[in-house]
């Protein structure tokens, strides 16, 4: 019995830990999109937190929409094929985010945490845990799903 794993079986695990690390660095690139227009709507505008929430998760959906389609689409399946389950899933996430990210913020438990001068936004960041099960799973498996062995479509 050989006790290496099979090449294709490594390649798989690479994959993997490659989506979980730039997941985890795209969070927190995701945080500064949410919360910097956030900021700047609820000192400058008058809209509601609901449009406030809306417009902001908009500019990161917009952002990470165009990045994770146009640049960094690291799957074996065809772009043209991942589309539309890519397109329902970034809705999906919007709507659900902004309902939340809403929600936290009407709830105001009135708690603070910074990292040195900078004051960290918690209502951005448990939106984005209390989602990020869901964002994952849409992503890593349904929109952007690993190739099967017995697959051989080629990736366009």
């Amino acid at each position: 019995m050989d006790p290496t794993p099979a090449v294709g079986e490594t390649r798989r695990k690479q994959q993997l830990r490659s989506r979980i690390f730039w997941f985890l660095a795209g969070a927190g690139v995701n945080y500064l999109l949410i919360v910097t227009p956030f900021k700047w709507l609820t000192k400058h505008t008058d809209l509601p937190v609901l449009a406030i929430s809306a417009c902001s998760l908009g500019v990161s959906a917009s952002f990470f929409f165009a990045w994770n389609y146009f640049i960094n689409f690291r799957t074996d399946a065809r772009k043209r094929d991942a589309l539309p389950r890519y397109v329902a899933a970034v809705i999906c996430m919007w709507a659900a985010s902004t309902a939340t990210l809403t929600a936290l913020k009407h709830f105001d438990a009135h708690l603070s945490f910074n990292i040195g001068s900078f004051p960290l936004d918690l209502d951005v960041i448990a939106t984005q845990f209390f989602l990020s099960w869901m964002k994952f799973f849409l992503y890593h498996k349904w929109v952007f799903p690993l190739a099967r062995e017995d697959d051989e479509t080629p990736a366009v």
